[in-house]
């Protein structure tokens, strides 16, 4: 039994049945499994700042990496958990690693998740981040806009949002294993959609947690539902051979690829959804290096 064998055959038997409880337990049983970074040293500090937008505040945290990088651009960072659950805490590992390897401030936003507000309540705090960004000088060498499952959902709804108002500080789009498709009709839904950490069964309940009565086929709920792809920033795409979500990351990357936008596609075949995260963890490491090596070609420098 190999490496990823022995994790997955762990998690298949240790995850908690989120889909069996209230939104509230749910939340709270994912969360309580967050464990403190151990890779504190990997930046030279971070600042935890609370934006105000509107009537309520968006907690983030900056990280700074020891050694700048001329031009790199920056990054906002969406967290993954279904919409429903997930934080600054649970990410803060791989954005420590985030901002090292990229030599760049990555911006880790602590949106609204579902219960809390309707959509797109989540993606808005992610543009709040942006434009905060932008009024601290953090995006003057360009903004990458990045997140992991449902986080990369926010990230790809926010860079729609940018285009259409005429803002040109994105450069790039990060998308880890997006979570796009709310009819789950593709066929990696039904060949991997039980026994691979995340079921079908437990994305089907993050998706009537998040909708809450809201279309499916809003262009404000996922970007598969956008008309119009083109004009928007160049995209890398990861996605994993065993994650129920492959093929509508895929489908998404080929659709941006119509629209004439570039596109770095990375499928993982023998991994597993959320993998990339798991630190300490060896396919992870090495995938993450050449998922640093392609963020540096968005860099405009």
């Amino acid at each position: 039994m190999n490496e990823t064998e022995r994790l997955l055959g762990l998690l298949n038997e240790t995850f908690p049945d989120l889909a069996a409880m209230p939104p509230a337990d749910a939340r709270a049983a994912a969360d309580s499994r967050v464990r403190p970074a151990p890779n504190l040293d990997d930046v030279a500090r971070v600042d935890d700042v609370s934006i105000e937008a509107g009537a309520h505040v968006i907690p983030t945290r900056t990280y700074h990496p020891h050694t700048r990088v001329v031009g790199a651009p920056a990054t906002v960072f969406a967290h993954g958990g279904g919409f429903l659950h997930g934080s600054i805490a649970s990410h803060d590992g791989f954005c420590r690693r985030w901002a090292r390897n990229t030599g760049a401030p990555v911006i880790s936003v602590e949106y609204r998740v579902a219960t809390e507000a309707p959509p797109p309540a989540a993606r808005d705090d992610v543009l709040a981040a942006v434009c905060w960004a932008q009024d601290h000088g953090i995006a003057d060498h360009g903004l990458v806009l990045a997140g992991d499952s449902s986080g990369a959902t926010l990230a790809a709804s926010a860079a729609v949002a940018l285009r259409d108002r005429g803002d040109t500080t994105v450069t790039g789009q990060v998308l880890l294993y997006p979570f796009l498709d709310p009819s789950m009709s593709t066929e990696s839904h039904c060949t991997r959609g039980v026994g691979f950490f995340v079921t079908d069964r437990l994305l089907a309940y993050y998706w009537r947690t998040y909708l809450a009565g809201r279309s499916a086929n809003d262009p404000d709920v996922t970007p598969l539902a956008v008309d119009d792809l083109t004009g928007l920033p160049p995209a890398i795409i990861v996605t994993a051979g065993l994650d129920p979500l492959r093929d509508e990351g895929e489908l998404y990357a080929q659709r941006l690829h119509d629209a004439g936008v570039p596109v770095v596609l990375r499928r993982h075949p023998d991994q597993f959804h959320g993998f990339l995260t798991i630190l300490g963890y060896g396919p992870a490491a090495s995938a993450a290096e050449l998922l640093w090596s392609d963020i540096r070609t968005l860099s405009p420098a």
